[in-house]
């Protein structure tokens, strides 16, 4: 009986320190202005932004190009034509726009005045200038994953940094409630 009791004031102590040091990370992050379960959510968001960017950039934007078949020579079907590269412009460029609003940098002006350079273009019927702001986004879009890298690897550092300070901390609580702190050893 005595065997089972020392091992369950054992497996006590571990719960113990476990939930300790799981309340002072979070206690210290929250200090710190860490939300811990956000910034597990953003890593998670951003991997996969991440993901539909490199999809688009290895050869999706030209196959979507390449739908929409040859440019028309005659001007009805040249500014059809117009339209709708303008509309995969436009789809193609909220990708980078989504990493904005992830990372609060999103900008309505900016975005405004690509909408409104793109229905130039289109009432226009001018397809080299679309053709250019393809690869403008192309850019912008290799430009986004770079800066999309760069945060997701902050945050996996910091998210690595954390549990090793849990680790840490649990093998101090433990050793701390071990030492009979908390519960008294009787001889």
């Amino acid at each position: 009986m005595y065997i089972v009791k020392k091992d369950f004031f054992v497996l006590f102590r571990i719960i113990i320190s476990c939930i300790t040091a799981i309340l002072t990370v979070f206690f210290i992050s929250s200090l710190l202005g860490e939300d811990l379960l956000k910034n597990n959510d953003v890593i998670d968001k951003l991997k996969n932004l991440s993901n539909q960017i490199t999809t688009q950039l290895n050869g999706e934007i030209d196959r979507r190009i390449a739908q929409l078949g040859e440019i028309p020579e005659m001007d009805p079907y040249k500014k059809f034509y117009c339209v709708e590269l303008a509309k995969e412009i436009h789809d193609i460029s909220f990708m980078s726009e989504k990493q904005k609003i992830l990372f609060d940098t999103y900008n309505v002006r900016d975005f405004e005045n690509r909408l409104k350079f793109l229905l130039m273009y289109t009432k226009a019927s001018d397809v080299n200038s679309l053709l250019e702001e393809i690869e403008t986004v192309k850019r912008e879009l290799k430009n986004t994953v770079n800066i999309i890298e760069k945060k997701k690897n902050r945050m996996l550092r910091q998210r690595i940094a954390y549990i090793v300070f849990f680790v840490v901390l649990w093998i101090f609580f433990f050793l701390y409630y071990s030492r009979g702190i908390i519960f008294k050893k009787t001889s």
